[in-house]
């Protein structure tokens, strides 16, 4: 019989997905001990688990060095869960169609807890340095469009964790550095439903960012990038309420 825990977990399936997890982290450099160590259980424990993984086809041994990988079968799971997402099946042909329609880049971000996970992007603009530096690991959600956005659905509790743990850093002039600022801009995204960064994590890179809800809760963000030259026509009025009436939740 399998032992589940006060919430109802099972354990072994607990255990296992842990596993992948930590092989996602440090993919191809984990050993059996490594992983029962992680896990704090008996390396027979631990090679039972990748064993179940490998049998499965998720996990494979590297012969010569003995360790552990992921296998490409994941990235076939990946592939059908962005296809399938709800924020892919209702929004994607809108993305291509304002990345077009403005000539810029534009991408669909799912939020997953603190994190801003790119799904889709169409890279109209030709400005390279721009499109990479925005899909950058290191950009602090305090001073990117979607990031303020993720921010701006956070719980009092949450925020005030995040900045706990956040090194506010001046990028640029512009770049936001204190809590109060940052609230304030925060209140102002609540208020009129969109977020902007000017140029506050790249000089002359404006992005804007609008939410993406599904069942009425708000999942993610679609956004557009351009140089700042074009702020005024991206942030008109009429430009706004063209985006807000094409992401409206059916």
């Amino acid at each position: 019989m399998e032992y589940r825990d006060g919430a109802g977990n099972i354990s072994s399936a607990e255990k296992t997905l842990r596993v992948v997890e930590l092989l996602a982290e440090s993919n191809g450099r984990l050993s059996v001990a490594d992983i029962a160590k992680a896990l704090d259980v008996h390396i027979s424990s631990a090679d039972r688990y990748l064993l179940t993984l490998q049998k499965l086809g998720y996990a494979e041994k590297d012969l010569m060095t003995g360790r552990f990988r992921l296998t490409d079968k994941l990235l076939g799971l990946n592939s059908m869960l962005v296809a399938n997402h709800p924020l892919t099946v209702r929004y994607l042909d809108i993305m291509h169609t304002l990345a077009y329609e403005f000539n810029t880049t534009a991408h669909i971000m799912a939020f997953y807890g603190m994190e801003t996970i790119t799904l889709h992007k169409d890279l109209q603009m030709q400005d390279m340095a721009v499109n990479g530096a925005f899909f950058a690991r290191t950009r602090y959600h305090y001073c990117s469009a979607p990031g303020k956005l993720l921010l701006s659905t956070l719980s009092e509790e949450e925020l005030c964790e995040y900045f706990r743990h956040t090194n506010l850093i001046r990028f640029t002039k512009t770049t936001l550095t204190t809590e109060e600022s940052i609230r304030a801009n925060l209140a102002l995204i609540r208020k009129r439903g969109y977020s902007v960064s000017e140029g506050e994590w790249m000089r002359g890179a404006l992005t804007i960012s609008f939410p993406l809800r599904v069942s009425g809760e708000i999942k993610g963000a679609m956004s557009i990038i351009t140089e700042t030259e074009n702020t005024d026509r991206i942030l008109a009025p009429e430009t706004i309420e063209h985006i807000k009436e094409l992401l409206i939740e059916p």
